[in-house]
């Protein structure tokens, strides 16, 4: 075929392309996976370097060798100095003077071969950043306070993740729409799960915990679902990708920049 068959048809080609860059650079999102996953370790980390010693005190003193528990309590004392300083420094270095800094070299370690792809910043975050100290303080209150509640039996540990609801869809839905246009409505996957899950609680399938677990009842759905939109969204980029792959790929002497 001669390129003014093909004119018409790459034409429409080229239109497609924006709208699947937007896509692709919009769903990214295997960053939040992996700081996920490197914060689960590190907590796992500090619960052992930290409880481990401690219990070792207790059973010394409760076995009455007095050695044993007067070096896991130096050990505890010294390993919680450790970690806070730490978390001080850690804090200090990336969460304070370079803000952002572990994302990007995490983002430059998944995606650094595909390039570069940045959405504007959203107007919100400029005009607005007031109200994501607003939205966190009410976020925290309610999330901690109705644990606190369930645990001296105001509120069954059953409908401990339904009532959450009330405080967790808004806040997730407040994240998305301050994040817009960097980040995709996929991410909006996790409150539909969420909801879905209080549902399912509510009709009778006893997905939940009880006692002293109770608090799991709020970690597991929020990390899990969480976790389990961003990589829907990192695997719907790789789509994107392909899909962008193809539409550059024009036919015809349009193809060639001619």
């Amino acid at each position: 075929m001669d390129a003014e068959n093909h004119s018409p048809q790459n034409a429409e080609k080229l239109k497609e392309i924006p709208k699947w860059t937007r896509r692709y650079a919009q769903n990214r999102t295997l960053t939040i996976p992996v700081l996920m996953v490197m914060g689960v370790l590190l907590i796992m980390f500090v619960a052992v370097v930290v409880v481990f010693p401690l219990g070792l005190a207790v059973a010394g003193f409760r076995k009455g060798n007095m050695i044993l528990g007067w070096v896991g309590i130096a050990v505890f004392v010294a390993a919680l100095a450790a970690v806070l300083t730490f978390l001080i420094i850690f804090i200090s270095k990336f969460c304070v003077k370079n803000s952002g800094l572990i994302e990007q070299k995490i983002e430059q370690w998944i995606y650094g071969k595909e390039g570069t792809a940045l959405m504007p910043l959203p107007k919100i975050v400029k005009k607005n950043s007031w109200l994501e100290i607003v939205f966190s303080a009410v976020f925290l209150i309610c999330f901690f306070g109705s644990w606190y509640l369930s645990m001296k039996g105001y509120i069954a540990f059953k409908y401990l993740q339904p009532i959450s609801v009330l405080y967790m869809v808004p806040f997730f839905v407040f994240g998305y729409f301050r994040l817009r246009p960097r980040v995709g409505p996929l991410v909006l996957l996790c409150p539909i799960l969420y909801t879905i899950h209080a549902i399912l609680i509510i009709v009778g399938v006893p997905i939940f915990f009880t006692g002293y677990m109770g608090i799991w009842n709020l970690f597991i759905p929020l990390i899990g679902y969480s976790f389990l939109a961003y990589v829907i969204g990192h695997v719907y980029s790789r789509y994107a990708l392909k899909k962008l792959k193809g539409l550059t790929h024009l036919e015809g002497d349009t193809a060639n920049g001619d």
